[in-house]
């Protein structure tokens, strides 16, 4: 697929290529045209440049659910293979988008930058506010490229229309983020001008142009540094975000700041305005993460996964079919134990309610966590997992085969997918093939707010308490996801997109929150390493829409751990094993890049290798992953 670290010498191959078109097959008269006197042509207008900066700010890129996000979710245990895990999980195939998604915001930024520095001083003094949110965006890409790749072109990218290189120089990690805090530090004094500034409005789409929404963006950045320094300069970390934790004026405190954004036909029309036309090949949903959610009532599940195909019709089907004779396909025990039902003199069954907590909770189940289980009796016996024959049901000429397990929610990061209701082998059919422009959300007030219950737990002198800090994030995260559903209308999520009688659709509302919240799982006690995994795994389960970030916390912490009794870490590997960042293959030798990208990979103590080598993924680890503990190993700050 793609190699990322080529991707910068591809692009500017890619300008010039469009160049060379552009001026081929011109007639004298159309040349005459083109070559006008530069100090006439218009500029662009910053404005436009700052929205077509937002549609390129693709932290969701296409290929982030096939490959990247795909391979972390399992590392993480997130999720599981359909045939459960065997023993070349924890190594790496093709590479998708991340660590190449900076150079689309940053072109745009610096056409920002370049048409601002030709206006007089006055009118340029209009833009200050702009030119802020233009480099928020850049630099949010530029986290999401070096957490898995390290050192990245910076300073010098996507400057060549400027009298740049083509060539830019890797910049290290640590003068990154150095860098980076500088630059925020500067955007929130231009966001503090009072001079009269330049309208945005419906041009910003995530914000309107709202200043103050923009600072608390800016801050949350400076978090999600803080929290990637903790393990090289604690002191640094805990300053930062005592900064930011000083004034609740620079903090999220509500959904209605989360940075969520539609680009609607703002977009490409294709897969920028409507997420992946590739299907998200995520897994299948773990076991001990459904569990948890269960136990403790947490909503947030019934959106982040999707509902089992075994409602009542379907079950009623597997009945009929076994009344006829059929000998092989079987309901698995782990969900007829949730199943009311009567048996008649004939001995046919028939469904009569749901037991517990009934529908929707009923229709999740995951997968168990381990390795190669698919060939283990207990998991293919009554409590069936993987047969699948089992769950074909034959019905005359029609027949159908239904999953008993739970995937991640598609229509939350793709919004042209086409959903068939689960459907007797002889019912009607019935879909859902509306398609959205989607709605997506990158930092929002759950994060930021766990961030700063981390710091708290760390020491850092802040002015509310952990607990205040966890309730509102965990509250924030339920209420977010609860809103994607909603704005994206992913299958069931009102009773009029329901199908099955028993149907209830999976929104919910403020009191399923509160009931979440009563849970003792989900409350600091005081106990700091017990409340800094509950951080950890609420920052965990937030980002099951982010599946990078959710690597990174896991990595960082340590968290789910071993022995745990929230979400427990299953040991399949040596924790030596799993990777801890993504493979960089050795440029071919006509690439211009060569000597600067092997000169930055020496300095990182990297080799060049491919993904078949997980051992040396984990031991070569990007700069402020030093010293973090393994995976499963639990927090290791204090």
């Amino acid at each position: 697929m793609k190699q990322n670290i080529l991707k910068f010498k591809s692009l500017a191959f890619g300008i010039c290529t469009t160049c060379m078109v552009l001026t081929t097959g011109c007639s004298e008269s159309e040349y005459a045209k083109i070559n006008t006197d530069p100090s006439t042509i218009a500029e662009g207008n910053p404005i436009f440049l700052f929205t077509q900066e937002q549609v390129q700010y693709q932290p969701f890129d296409y290929l982030l659910w096939y490959y990247d996000g795909a391979y972390t979710s399992k590392i993480v245990q997130a999720y599981s293979p359909s045939s459960s895990f065997n023993d070349l999980y924890n190594k790496l195939a093709e590479l998708g988008g991340v660590g190449s998604q900076l150079i689309y915001v940053k072109r745009y930024e610096n056409d920002i930058k370049a048409t601002i520095d030709k206006m007089p001083a006055n009118k340029a003094a209009q833009y200050s506010h702009l030119s802020a949110m233009a480099n928020a965006l850049t630099v949010y890409m530029g986290l999401f490229d070096t957490d898995l790749f390290g050192s990245r072109p910076y300073s010098e990218a996507a400057q060549a229309q400027y009298g740049g290189t083509l060539t830019p120089n890797y910049e290290s990690q640590e003068s990154l983020f150095d860098q980076w805090l500088t630059e925020l530090n500067a955007d929130l004094d231009k966001l503090k001008s009072t001079t009269t500034q330049i309208s945005v409005g419906d041009n910003d789409l995530a914000y309107g142009g709202d200043t103050k929404k923009w600072v608390k963006f800016v801050n949350g950045l400076k978090l999600k540094i803080a929290v990637r320094l903790l393990h090289q300069n604690k002191n640094k970390a805990l300053k930062i975000a005592e900064e930011v934790g000083a004034d609740d004026a620079n903090v999220m405190q509500s959904i209605t700041d989360d940075y969520v954004y539609n680009k609607g036909t703002g977009g490409d029309g294709g897969n920028n305005t409507y997420g992946s036309d590739n299907s998200v090949n995520l897994g299948v949903s773990s076991k001990n993460v459904i569990d948890f959610m269960k136990r403790n009532k947490d909503p947030r599940m019934l959106v982040m996964f999707t509902k089992n195909d075994f409602n009542s019709e379907v079950i009623q089907a597997f009945f009929d079919a076994q009344a006829r004779g059929d000998n092989n396909c079987a309901i698995p025990k782990y969900i007829l134990d949730q199943v009311n039902y009567t048996t008649d003199a004939s001995g046919k069954k028939h469904f009569d309610s749901w037991k517990g907590d009934g529908e929707p909770w009923v229709r999740y189940q995951g997968l168990p966590i381990g390795m190669a289980i698919s060939e283990k009796a207990e998991y293919t016996g009554n409590n069936n997992y993987f047969v699948t024959t089992r769950w074909k049901v034959t019905d005359g000429d029609k027949s159908k085969t239904y999953s008993p397990l739970s995937y991640f929610n598609e229509e939350l990061v793709r919004g042209r997918v086409d959903f068939t209701f689960p459907t007797a082998p002889k019912g009607k059919v019935v879909q859902d093939t509306e398609d959205n422009p989607l709605y997506e959300m990158t930092l929002s007030t759950a994060e930021m707010n766990l961030y700063l219950a981390e710091f708290k737990l760390l020491g850092a002198n802040l002015p509310h308490t952990a607990a205040e800090y966890f309730k509102l994030g965990v509250e924030a995260s339920a209420k977010a996801y609860n809103r994607l559903a909603i704005l994206n209308k992913i299958p069931y999520y009102d009773k009029a997109h329901c199908n099955d009688k028993l149907d209830e659709p999976v929104t919910y509302d403020d009191a399923a929150i509160a009931t979440m919240m009563a849970n003792s799982d989900y409350q600091l006690t005081g106990n700091v390493p017990s409340d800094l995994e509950k951080v950890y795994i609420q920052l965990y389960l937030h980002f099951f829409y982010q599946p990078l970030e959710q690597f990174v916390t896991v990595r960082r912490s340590g968290v789910p751990k071993v022995g745990s009794s929230l979400i427990p870490w299953v040991t399949m590997k040596p924790n030596t094993e799993l990777p801890r960042r993504f493979y960089i293959a050795q440029p071919d030798p006509a690439d211009k890049m060569r000597t600067i990208i092997e000169t930055a990979m020496t300095q990182q103590g990297f080799t060049f290798t491919d993904g078949q080598k997980p051992e040396l993924l984990n031991s070569e680890r990007v700069w402020y992953d030093k010293g973090a503990p393994n995976f499963g190993e639990g927090p290791n700050y204090l």
